[in-house]
């Protein structure tokens, strides 16, 4: 494998990269690391494209998604390592009898993530992870884009083509880190310079704008760079190799697809920011509108696999690995209920969990209980697998959550056939086998449960359950989940509780930044909500 195997190692030399004994998360320097004169040659600019992928690791793929993953109740985790246990603390289960579960150690989660916000705790600050992430994809980007501007960077042929691929591949991740960290937490920076930072901290809203505008500056670079046998080699040349050998076409983004990809995000950045109850007709139409210049079907995305070595997950220290080996990650009941009755994704991937029903996993409250786990991909499932290069996870978004999105605008907006035809065109894509909802005589009530039930299942694994759960208001203080099923004691199963989650909507910036570079905007919060 000619990338990140040999690759990486001169990269943790060469970029400016995050340490745990680093004074600052942004302020990157590294006074032993060479100066851009190493970036000057197309050799150079293509390892420091490739190097973006070095700095998800599994803080992100393992850590920061679990997060996710758990907080939206698609699966829940027990184990205390990197707070998860804390991360989906819910706050009380009230079973259908009246009998209310709490957990019987800790407080809320606020409490709890809060109590670990401290370098002290390294990785078990839950708040630190994907901040880590994203400033370090940040800087990356902002490494190649200064590299653009040197006199002396020479490409050996179709250097106007390649200038433009390597600037929209900055701007389109600079986009990307800008989306996740707006969409997390509830203040940030931002920042153009590579090694710098500032204490001019924003509000989460200003790094979604910011967002957007690196996507806009992505496209306007891709406008017109043709699809030829040049560009699908160079672009080629930023991407693992594990993700080319056991995904094919995921590497083959056409400018177009390019574009298409991240319309739908701009679409993500507007519908999983508000709340369901905020959300104007003006949004919805903006959502429409992005998520028809969206994704589809036969689009390449970027996405990562699994690997025997030198891959990103260590082969196994990701959701689809970890949700086949006993103890770490479970399939939540919560989601295997919103299957709908006849679902061919049901009878595909839902078996027993091996060993018996898990009820009040570890003892730290029932929450942790299922009945449930996926059957691997090799055996016929779609989800989780142990072997190299079934499982695969879009590292932004899907065909499946662009068409869903543009079902969810048209149901919000009064057209509801159009909506429905869009839902069963997910479940057609996925091969569902449940029968049209389109035509069905539903009312916009009805239309919704539908797009709701399917956001849930069309788009486990594609990083959004979280939000989802946020947006629709389950997480809020007082509210939670009604109708919910839980395994409760002595492993009676209860189809009728509620689940109050009482969940951090934007988490806190991490002490780990605000140590070494302060708020100097004392109007912008830094503790989230």
């Amino acid at each position: 494998m000619k990338k990140i195997k040999y690759m990486l190692p001169v990269f943790l030399l060469i970029l400016l990269t995050i340490g745990s004994c680093k004074k600052d998360i942004l302020d990157l320097e590294n006074p032993n690391a060479p100066g851009l004169p190493a970036l000057e040659t197309e050799e150079g600019i293509q390892r420091a494209a490739l190097g973006v992928y070095s700095k998800f690791g599994l803080d992100y793929f393992w850590l920061v998604l679990g997060y996710h993953d758990i907080m939206g109740d698609s699966y829940f985790i027990s184990a205390g390592n990197f707070s998860w246990r804390w991360a989906n603390q819910t706050s009380k289960i009230t079973l259908s009898n009246g009998t209310v579960l709490t957990p019987p150690q800790g407080g809320s989660q606020p409490t709890e993530l809060r109590a670990r916000n401290d370098r002290s705790f390294t990785d078990d600050n839950a708040f630190s992870n994907e901040w880590e992430v994203c400033y370090a994809i940040n800087n990356q980007s902002n490494i190649l884009l200064e590299a653009l501007q040197s006199p002396d960077l020479a490409f050996g042929s179709d250097t106007e083509m390649k200038k433009k691929v390597v600037a929209a591949w900055a701007y389109w991740w600079k986009g990307f880190a800008y989306s996740r960290l707006g969409s997390m937490y509830v203040s940030g920076v931002i920042n153009d310079v590579s090694g710098k930072t500032t204490g001019n901290f924003v509000l989460n809203t200003e790094l979604i704008t910011e967002a957007n505008r690196n996507f806009d500056l992505a496209a306007a670079q891709l406008q017109g760079v043709a699809y030829d046998a040049s560009y699908k080699s160079f672009l080629a040349s930023f991407i693992p190799d594990f993700v080319t050998e056991y995904g094919g076409g995921e590497t083959t983004i056409t400018p177009e697809a390019w574009i298409r990809n991240l319309n739908t995000y701009k679409a993500r950045n507007i519908l999983v920011n508000k709340r369901l109850t905020e959300m104007t007709s003006a949004d919805w139409t903006a959502v429409k509108t992005f998520a028809t210049a969206g994704l589809q079907q036969t689009d390449a995305t970027f996405t990562t696999r699994s690997a025997d070595a030198n891959d990103l997950v260590s082969l196994t220290a990701w959701a689809p690995a970890r949700l086949l080996i006993s103890g770490w990650e479970y399939v939540s009941e919560r989601l295997v209920q919103d299957f709908k009755p006849g679902d061919a994704r049901y009878t595909r991937n839902i078996i027993p969990v091996s060993g018996g029903t898990v009820v009040n996993r570890s003892g730290r409250g029932f929450q942790y209980g299922t009945r449930y786990q996926f059957k691997a991909i090799e055996n016929g499932g779609d989800y989780a697998s142990t072997v190299a290069g079934l499982a695969v996870i879009p590292i932004a978004c899907s065909y499946e959550e662009n068409e869903l999105m543009l079902a969810e605008a048209n149901i919000r907006l009064g057209l509801i056939e159009p909506g429905l035809q869009s839902i069963d065109r997910v479940r057609a894509f996925q091969n569902a086998a449940l029968a049209a909802v389109a035509g069905t005589g539903l009312n916009a009530t009805q239309a919704y449960e539908e797009l709701r039930r399917e956001r849930r299942i069309a788009l486990i694994n594609k990083n959004v359950s979280f939000y989802d759960a946020r947006r629709w208001g389950i997480l809020d203080a007082g509210a939670g989940r009604t109708g919910a099923v839980v395994v409760g004691p002595n492993g009676v199963i209860d189809n009728n509780a509620k689940i109050e989650y009482n969940y951090l909507s934007y988490w806190d910036v991490p002490k780990n930044e605000l140590d070494f570079n302060s708020n100097s905007n004392v109007s912008v919060p830094v503790v989230g909500n």
